[in-house]
């Protein structure tokens, strides 16, 4: 009895594990967001256009790029370290978002991208980028704002 019910757990517990999403979830979507980072950090402001959904006016992303480019050092990305996902579905579409990590000498920035499925492509809806300085490390150079 005992016997059946030890056997039992183990099955249970080698499909509750089999079925465990992983911290990297669809490498695709991880991929395009890792592509639309390379996109910004780079310069490359028509190819990071290109990704957008339509619901995105492209000037008004054109004139944000500047400020949320000042969170990110200009050049070639490391890595991104995957921090989780989420896939979900409504009756706005589909949608999948995804926060990833990048590991700079003097600071971390993390992104979160949701992209939404546009006929059988995704594009990207929204993407946040933030700065957390490393201890010991100079503050960024600020970009002035204009007055209201």
């Amino acid at each position: 009895m005992h016997r059946r019910r030890l056997l039992g757990l183990l099955a249970v517990g080698a499909l509750a594990a089999c079925s465990m999403p992983s911290m990297e979830g669809d490498a695709e979507r991880a991929a395009q967001a890792q592509a639309l980072y390379g996109d910004l950090v780079e310069g490359r402001d028509d190819a990071l256009l290109a990704r957008m959904s339509s619901g995105n006016d492209p000037a008004t992303v054109r004139a944000q790029l500047p400020m949320i480019r000042s969170f990110a050092p200009a050049g070639a990305a490391p890595e991104p370290k995957p921090l989780g996902w989420r896939s979900y579905a409504g009756t706005g579409g589909q949608r999948y978002s995804l926060a990833q990590e990048y590991d700079y000498p003097d600071r971390v920035v993390r992104t979160d991208t949701t992209f939404v499925k546009e006929g059988e492509a995704w594009k990207v809806e929204s993407f946040n980028v933030n700065a957390r300085m490393k201890p010991g490390t100079a503050a960024p150079v600020q970009i002035p704002v204009a007055a209201s």
